[in-house]
C-alpha cells in the first residue's frame, strides 16, 4: 500500500496522472502540448490505462458502500451487475473518445463488451456534469430558478423555430 491505495494501483497514480490528454483529438493543442504529456508505458494504450483507473475507482466505490453502509456486502452484492455508468469528459469530445472510453469500460470489467454492455454508459461533458452538480447541492440556488427559466425560454424558442 502507497497512501492507502493498493501498490497494483500506486504506479498509475503516481506515473500517470495525465493519461487523460492522451486521449485528446488530433490537432488539439499541437506539438506544445505533446511535449508536456508523460509518454505511456511501454506495451500499454491509453484505453488500458483508463481501463486501470476505472477499475480503481470502481473498487474503491464497491469497498466503500461494503464498509460504510449497513448491511454493506447484501447492498451491493445487489446492485453490482446493475450499474448503469455515466463518464463525464472534456467540452468537444465527440465519437472518437467516447468510444475509447467505452473501450476502457469494458477492459475495466465494467461492461461486457456486447450492445446491453455497451447500453450501460453513457456520456455528458464536463460543464454539464458541473451545471448539474451546482443545481442539485444547491450551490445555485437563487441561480436555479433563472437557469431553469433560461432552458425553459431557450426550449420554447427551438419548438417555435421553424427554418425557412
Amino acid at each position: 500500500m502507497v497512501w492507502g491505495i493498493p501498490l497494483r494501483y500506486a504506479w498509475f497514480i503516481n506515473s500517470f496522472s495525465r493519461f487523460k490528454l492522451h486521449l485528446r483529438s488530433e490537432g488539439i493543442d499541437g506539438a506544445r502540448l505533446e511535449q508536456t504529456i508523460p509518454p505511456l508505458p511501454l506495451n500499454k494504450t491509453v484505453d488500458d490505462i483508463f481501463g486501470d483507473y476505472l477499475r480503481y475507482l470502481f473498487d474503491c466505490a464497491s469497498r466503500y458502500i461494503q464498509e460504510t453502509h449497513a448491511n454493506g456486502p447484501t447492498l451491493w452484492a445487489s446492485l453490482e451487475n446493475n450499474i448503469d455508468f455515466v463518464l463525464s469528459h472534456p467540452n468537444g469530445w465527440e465519437g472518437k473518445e467516447q468510444n475509447s472510453m467505452r473501450r476502457a469500460a469494458v477492459l475495466a470489467g465494467l461492461i461486457t463488451d456486447s450492445p446491453a454492455g455497451q447500453a450501460r454508459v453513457s456520456f455528458v461533458t464536463e460543464g454539464e456534469a458541473s451545471l448539474h452538480f451546482a443545481i442539485e447541492s444547491g450551490v445555485l440556488v437563487d441561480a436555479n430558478i433563472k437557469v431553469r427559466a433560461f432552458v425553459f425560454r431557450i426550449t420554447q424558442t427551438l419548438m417555435s423555430y421553424s427554418p425557412g
